[in-house]
């Protein structure tokens, strides 16, 4: 079926054949062993923010079957995040894979690999795809900026015939690694008594510039003007394309100040009625029930995400009141109206961003915060992290950028003693920046870590 579009699916078609595949960055997120192309393989999903690595992943997995003896003519790529392509039909779907075949008839015999970037915005993506993998003899890569691709997408389109993977913006480790501090410091600098003054301090200069710099790839080494402006400059645009035009938002002004207001309050508390009150009085016309479904439009596009309080109801609607992060401490620090002394909220918002990768796919509220005790001994948790619903509990983890000031030291292991009884652990965190010891608590163990090496 030949769609509008034709001449430029060739071209980009004829484009990847003739540029091959560019040297990337290799990312840490495994994709299992790539399948031999067969009818009724498994579809591997990758979801996540726009820019954080998804195509380049893409390119990794392309170089490691080529690597395989695979040849590129078995390789179908196109990536559907392009403004030539819109108004997006279904039909371009077929044309795009009528066209390969066309280019390279033995792959339909022989089998092939496709990659389909962005292709959450075509319309029936999901059946064209089912219909492949039921009639082609195909191995299918995708991605999408969206995590309703993980859910009921998925679900509903592919029936158990797919596997989701989660990407984010460059882990500390992998920040580390992409600026040469080596591929594990900790690992190759040590002696019989622990981690060496060199890998120490390579490693606390690597968290410091991580926590400004972030780990979107395309805005390291840039000037810090332009880093700023090229990480506003993502989050507007998926603004733009992943909420407002996908849920027809009639509001762009409101949406956009409100990303700007929810993201700069990464690791706080984001009140949706304090936030609607203040539009108001600054004469901004917007719902509460529009900001509540903004914010869970930000979630889906994975700019930010909201941490509730731990619970065990089913029906927990505390999106009204939650702390929210930011999805990379260097785009917290874009909209931050204080740059220069937010540390502690980069600190929180990695310690977040970690948690979140050792998590993917996780059932909402499988981190969570908490409160602990009564009246001026009452405390919060920052992270809670296992299943509410499953009444587990496996993590829980504070922040605090330092414990020189006893008061902090005694109110943060004081919070922390009463979680684990009230938890039931024998074991708990404090992330700062640079204090390490153990206490000995009547409730457990309470380990306080380096962000450098916790991270």
């Amino acid at each position: 079926m030949t769609s509008a579009f034709h001449s430029i699916v060739q071209e980009k078609l004829l484009d990847f054949y003739e540029q091959g595949v560019p040297d990337v960055f290799p990312r840490d997120v495994s994709l299992g062993t790539p399948s031999v192309p067969a009818r009724s393989n498994l579809v591997t999903v990758l979801v996540g923010v726009r820019r954080c690595g998804k195509t380049y992943r893409l390119y990794q997995e392309i170089r490691r079957i080529l690597n395989d003896r695979h040849d590129l003519r078995s390789i179908l790529y196109f990536n559907f995040d392009d403004e030539r392509l819109k108004p997006y039909d279904t039909a371009i779907l077929e044309d795009v894979v009528e066209t390969y075949y066309a280019m390279n008839p033995r792959a339909k015999s022989e089998g092939a690999f496709f990659f389909f970037d962005e292709i959450q915005e075509i319309p029936d993506w999901g059946t064209f795809l089912r219909r492949m993998v039921d009639t082609q003899a195909v191995t299918i890569y995708v991605t999408g900026s969206s995590s309703k691709m993980l859910s009921s997408q998925i679900a509903s389109e592919f029936r158990g015939r797919a596997l989701s993977r989660e990407i984010f913006p460059m882990s500390f480790s992998e920040f580390a690694r992409f600026h040469g501090y080596g591929a594990d410091p900790l690992d190759e600098m040590c002696d019989a008594d622990g981690v060496t003054s060199e890998a120490r301090a390579k490693c606390k200069h690597a968290l410091g510039r991580y926590l400004v710099e972030g780990g979107f790839i395309a805005a390291q080494g840039l000037e810090p003007s332009d880093a700023t402006q090229l990480l506003q400059e993502y989050a507007n645009r998926t603004v733009n394309y992943d909420v407002m035009e996908r849920y027809n938002v009639s509001n762009p002004r409101a949406a956009a100040l409100f990303l700007a207001r929810s993201l700069a309050s990464s690791a706080r508390e984001l009140s949706i009625t304090k936030t609607h009150n203040d539009f108001k009085s600054r004469q901004i016309s917007v719902g509460r029930e529009t900001l509540s479904q903004l914010l869970s439009y930000y979630e889906e596009s994975y700019l930010l995400f909201a941490v509730k309080s731990h619970s065990v109801a089913l029906a927990d609607n505390a999106r009204s009141s939650a702390k929210v992060y930011a999805a990379d401490p260097a785009l917290f620090g874009a909209f931050s109206p204080a740059p220069a002394s937010d540390g502690g909220q980069r600190l929180e918002t990695a310690v977040f961003n970690k948690l979140l990768r050792e998590r993917p796919s996780m059932r909402a509220g499988a981190i969570s915060r908490a409160f602990v005790g009564q009246g001026s001994q009452r405390h919060e948790i920052d992270f809670v992290v296992g299943d509410a619903l499953a009444l587990e509990t496996v993590k829980l983890v504070q922040v605090s950028v330092q414990l020189a000031n006893p008061a902090t030291r005694k109110r943060e292991a004081r919070a922390l003693e009463s979680a684990m009884a009230q938890f039931g652990v024998e074991e708990a965190w404090v992330v700062t920046m640079d204090d390490e010891e153990e206490l000995q608590t009547p409730a457990g163990t309470i380990r306080i870590v380096p962000a450098w090496k916790w991270l």
